[in-house]
């Protein structure tokens, strides 16, 4: 039992989500908590002792001494109630910007093998719960020390009252981690239920057009029943156990207290005990029953927790062979030179880069071409450090993309995507994400084309982006989506098909951004349009994972057959 918890302890600090100015006031306030605790049993039996012998002043004294222990014992649980306040707040920030930190910094396979379900969940429910784990490991420390005080001095009172109130404590302890690892274990089982029904939900929201076009939604609350069905099954089996740690492990020490209560009184009966001795035993083993049913609902909460300690290990200890890692070279004076060395890459099993070399200039506009599936994409991703790749190397200003920080590196390469993402904010916090100078702001969207049509609408700047900004079209959140781009004042911009879906007039618009843009940075754009084909400086044409071609679009027209069947 004891292996079992300290491992959560220790999981728990090895995510570094503590504060130790924090955590020593947390245990500070506790100790002198159940230490003034401690004293109050004591002080009750004195001024029944003296008041019994008509010893009237005592009287007097031990009164005011349990007055005065008493207030010290409030002080000492508001202090304890503030520092485990402010150590909370402190962990559940730290644990969020943790799980944060590591999903941005992993690969694509990343959510694959985790569910975003499961690391939503995580992230908001059990973070909520994990953070309380510091107050309940001091607080069962500080309650297991004061069940020991207050049991030797019972053995120091009545052997066989001591020895009563020892047993019954092992066998409730015995008890309580016997059921609470079996309920541990099925509360497991009903969050990956829960876990699947988030996940469904999820996915019925972002299919909610396919559903009602084709009548899905029988088939869907046919899933959603199985889930739930499961989800019961092991919720009930949890439930079990679960009332046996509040139902019946707290009978065990109650059996006691009438066992005592038995024997003290026939000692009393017979001479050998005064009545003081009777309120000071009482008390220390109302103390101890008390004190361990504070003690066991601290570890029942660590226990249920364990789980939450498990899920957030899980996420921050994540491991990949693809494990994105970067260097210590913080050089940010880049110039926008791009080299494939050599390079290959295996997707599950199956090989989509070949050995692939080739150079890209500064402030040039480079188009990516080929059908669908030769392995643009994979240029891209592993540009972005989406990806490892299995041999070759990378360069960026002579430089193997390794070995630059994430911060420089990060903020040196970015992409448009075809459908960029916009968060639920105003325009202006949404590029405020990357720069939230105003000004810069509105000379990136004069950049982008976009400004004239912000200042129209009523809010301007202002205006709340709802839904992945379905308030507005396609076209003008691409353009946003590029001066967000802008505003990260990266060297090298990657364009992935970002006119595919946009109209002629908007396609003309980004057409001739692009032409002022190559003028500052190195541009890629893959593309399947010919006219952005002809646009570029260079065109790079690849098939089946292999660079099949390489030159201008007039070059390549007379002496390229792959290019030349991309034409037609």
């Amino acid at each position: 039992m004891i292996k079992r918890y300290y491992i959560i302890i220790k999981k728990f600090f090895s995510f570094g989500a503590y504060n130790k100015k924090l955590l020593f006031h947390l245990m500070f306030s506790a100790t002198l908590r159940s230490a003034t605790l401690l004293i109050l049993p004591f002080m009750a039996s004195q001024i029944v002792e003296y008041i019994t012998n008509g010893n009237y002043k005592a009287t007097v004294i031990s009164a005011v001494i349990f007055f005065i222990s008493s207030i010290i014992y409030v002080l000492c649980h508001h202090y304890n109630f503030v520092a485990y306040a402010n150590n909370s707040i402190f962990t559940h920030n730290k644990l969020q910007e943790l799980i944060l930190g590591k999903v941005t910094l992993y690969d694509e396979n990343f959510t694959k093998t985790i569910p975003t379900s499961y690391i939503v969940n995580t992230a908001y429910n059990d973070v909520g719960k994990v953070m309380q784990i510091p107050d309940l490991t001091f607080d069962a420390i500080t309650e297991f020390i004061s069940i020991f005080v207050a049991m030797i001095i019972l053995f120091t009172v009545n052997i066989y009252i001591g020895l009563a109130a020892f047993i019954l404590t092992i066998i409730s302890l015995y008890s309580l981690g016997k059921n609470m690892q079996k309920r541990d274990y099925y509360l497991s089982g009903q969050l990956k239920h829960q876990d699947s029904i988030s996940s469904l939900m999820g996915q019925v929201l972002d299919g909610n057009k396919e559903i009602k076009s084709f009548n899905m939604k029988d088939e869907l609350n046919g899933y959603l029943e199985n889930y739930k069905k499961l989800w019961r099954k092991e919720y009930f089996k949890k439930r079990k156990y679960n009332d046996n740690v509040y139902v019946f492990v707290p009978t065990i020490l109650g059996f006691g207290k009438i066992f005592v209560y038995f024997v003290l009184i026939s000692l009393i009966l017979q001479g050998q005990y005064q009545v003081a001795t009777l309120v000071l035993v009482i008390g220390y083993y109302d103390n101890i029953q008390t004190e361990f049913e504070k003690f066991y609902d601290k570890l029942n909460s660590m226990s249920s927790y364990s789980t939450g300690v498990d899920r957030i290990h899980k996420i921050l200890n994540y491991k990949t062979q693809n494990m994105l890692e970067f260097g210590n070279n913080n050089k940010d004076n880049i110039k926008g030179r791009v080299e494939f060395k050599n390079v290959s890459f295996t997707y599950e099993e199956q090989e989509v880069m070949k050995n692939m070399s080739f150079e890209i200039k500064p402030q040039t506009f480079t188009a990516i071409v080929g059908k669908s599936g030769s392995g643009k994409s994979t240029i891209f991703r592993l540009l972005l450090r989406l990806y490892k790749a299995d041999s070759g190397t990378i360069l960026l200003d002579d430089e193997d993309i390794c070995n630059y920080t994430k911060e420089v590196y990060s903020s040196n390469v970015s992409i448009v995507t075809q459908k960029p993402f916009i968060f639920d904010m105003s325009i202006r916090e949404n590029l405020g994400l990357v720069d939230s100078n105003h000004k810069r702001q509105i000379e990136a969207c004069k950049r982008a084309g976009i400004h004239d049509y912000i200042m129209s609408l009523k809010s301007g700047y202002n205006t709340k982006l709802v839904g992945d900004a379905e308030n507005i079209s396609s076209g003008q959140k691409q353009l946003i989506a590029l001066a967000r781009t802008l505003l990260s004042k990266s060297e090298v911009l990657l364009f992935d098909e970002v006119t595919s879906a946009l109209d002629m007039n908007v396609s003309k618009q980004i057409m001739e951004i692009l032409k002022d843009l190559k003028k500052d940075h190195t541009i890629l754009m893959i593309t399947h349009k010919p006219a952005l084909m002809k646009l570029a400086d260079e065109i790079i044409v690849i098939d089946h994972g292999k660079l099949v071609g390489k030159g201008t679009h007039a070059e390549l027209m007379k002496n390229n057959k792959y290019y030349q069947l991309l034409q037609k």
